[in-house]
């Protein structure tokens, strides 16, 4: 079996595909795939921190959130200390100012269930930071602090929700697919780790299937046929690294459902 650094490594020549696709005439991409997915030695250092409020079941703790090479680090103001390292995380979610990260350990006291670390923070995680955190936990999760300023294509769009939606853009680079909106709580950045298919039944909607939620987009400018085929290739190419199978791109017809409105 691959360890986890020879698998992020041999991912590189086979996501080198997808640099073809900007050769279509949206917005050019400044930085190549090579670049974006920096090796092992070469990717940057990851520290930052925060004050934060771990939340539990029956109390809040005070303390500071650290984020570092090996995992987190928590410091409560009561001398409470523990650390978690990255292949303990099951999954995370992150936004600005919260973090909620899903563990392999068992609940305290018998509780039934995994552990589940829920971090308020003062301080709003910087995109870079958050990008960065994505590429340590290597399965899928949900990072909703998409870097406003990466380069990639530009196409205007709106987010579907069972309460009307939202409008942003989404942003198509080397590195995955982002979405940024005003909207507080609705920016999404997928790496394609964290994408499990796509489907596009006309060139005016989009239907990205994460693992970890899915988004229905009304797009406000076509998605070109060539452009959609090079992200399937790039989801292809990591899944087959991940898992060696092939994802599913659907029909329109199986996709219809989901363009009724509304977000798993």
């Amino acid at each position: 079996m691959m360890s986890q650094n020879s698998l992020k490594l041999s991912a590189l020549p086979a996501l080198m595909l997808f640099s073809g696709l900007w050769g279509c005439p949206l917005k050019a991409v400044a930085q190549n795939v090579g670049e974006i997915n920096q090796s092992i030695s070469e990717r940057k250092v990851l520290s930052w921190e925060s004050p934060a409020r771990l939340r539990g079941t029956i109390r809040t703790e005070k303390g500071a959130l650290k984020i570092g090479e090996e995992g987190f680090e928590f410091r409560s103001t009561k001398d409470r200390f523990f650390k978690l390292p990255f292949v303990e995380v099951q999954t995370f979610f992150l936004s600005p100012r919260k973090l909620v990260i899903e563990t392999f350990q068992n609940r305290e006291h018998r509780l039934p269930g995994m552990q589940h670390l829920r971090f308020d923070l003062e301080r709003a995680v910087p995109p870079e930071i958050a990008a960065e955190l994505s590429t340590r936990v290597w399965r899928p999760s949900q990072n909703a602090v998409p870097d406003p300023a990466s380069k990639g294509i530009d196409i205007p769009a709106h987010h579907r929700t069972l309460t009307g939606g939202t409008n942003g853009t989404l942003r198509f680079s080397d590195n995955g697919i982002g979405y940024v909106t005003d909207v507080r709580g609705d920016s999404r950045s997928w790496r394609w780790a964290d994408l499990q298919t796509l489907s596009d039944p006309d060139p005016y909607h989009l239907l990205v299937f994460g693992y970890r939620d899915t988004y229905t987009f009304d797009l406000k400018a076509p998605l070109p046929q060539g452009l959609f085929y090079r992200l399937v290739d790039a989801v292809d190419a990591q899944d087959s690294l991940q898992h060696g199978q092939r994802p599913i791109t659907q029909s329109p017809g199986n996709a219809e459902e989901h363009l009724q409105g509304g977000r798993e």
